[in-house]
């Protein structure tokens, strides 16, 4: 479908309301047929100036969120055949960035179920702008009833979160993040001798409608660490090329999240990252990256 021909009238938000997806979005979605075909699941996202990174264009982090939210929308509604009724949580996913987005068009997302059963679904799209293929992704979403995620929601609610989350000595604060990074919030990074550390305070705005930390929130950090590592290593400019994360286990906005990542390998193309994402010593994320390398203009 192009973009053009896009009546966000016809068009529906989460239900129940996503704090994360409301924060960078909204993220649109529409079903037409039966969702457990390819292509039934049509998802839009507006992009605007908040979704800059350092070159003016789409960041990366927001391409990787999209892609999460279609995932979970494919594999979602596969699930449970459309009725919402399931909740659905990223296991693993991959995506290859082909082109660069640009801030304006909207980003398009469309994608193929595969497999569905009694916990799991798996499932593969692409992204596109302007017909133009942006990036393809594929993952794994485990699947539980709706109502049992909103009486987690609830129980956790329970506990109220701590007024200040203090970030750890020797870090500093990243003033001249990208727009889309400072959009989400403050993080503080220190440079290492093959990579970086990067810590951010989490925050309400960061959370998926389940109340735990929004996939594509955590992968939005992670793509910031990545480039951020392999700039300070490698002192060229840089974009992501392919990202590959697991979950391990779910995050919560009462402690900052904090990832060390790596650069073990480098040329003059090309940068090899991973790291590891964790709350309190809990790992959350698993991710590893291959990023370009451009001379600084």
């Amino acid at each position: 479908m192009p973009d053009s021909a896009i009546d966000l009238g016809q068009y529906s938000v989460f239900v129940p309301p996503d704090p994360f997806e409301d924060h960078v979005g909204p993220f649109y979605y529409r079903i037409t047929g039966d969702p457990r075909q390819a292509d039934s699941v049509h998802c839009v996202l507006p992009t605007h100036d908040r979704h800059g990174n350092y070159a003016g264009g789409v960041h990366g982090g927001l391409t990787l969120a999209f892609a999460d939210y279609a995932l979970c929308l494919v594999a979602g509604r596969a699930a449970d055949g459309g009725t919402n009724s399931a909740f659905a949580v990223t296991v693993s996913i991959a995506v290859e960035f082909l082109d660069a987005g640009r801030l304006g068009p909207p980003l398009e997302a469309s994608g193929e179920p595969l497999q569905v059963t009694g916990r799991l679904a798996f499932a593969r799209g692409r992204i596109t702008q302007e017909g133009r293929v942006i990036a393809l992704w594929s993952g794994v979403c485990r699947h539980v009833a709706r109502d049992k995620a909103m009486a987690r929601k609830q129980e956790a609610a329970s506990t109220p979160p701590p007024a200040v989350q203090a970030v750890p000595p020797g870090f500093d604060l990243l003033a001249g993040a990208s727009i889309y990074s400072r959009h989400i919030g403050p993080s503080y990074a220190r440079t290492e001798s093959d990579g970086a550390t990067l810590v951010q305070p989490t925050l309400p705005h960061m959370c998926n409608s389940g109340g735990a930390l929004h996939g594509g929130y955590m992968m939005s950090f992670a793509d910031s660490a990545v480039t951020r590592a392999a700039a300070l290593v490698t002192g060229k400019a840089t974009s992501t090329v392919a990202f590959a994360a697991e979950f391990l286990s779910a995050g919560t906005p009462t402690a900052p999240v904090t990832t060390r990542v790596e650069v073990p390998r480098h040329g003059k193309a090309l940068a090899f990252v991973r790291g590891l994402l964790e709350q309190e010593g809990r790992k959350l994320l698993s991710y590893s990256s291959t990023i370009r390398l451009r001379e600084r203009r």
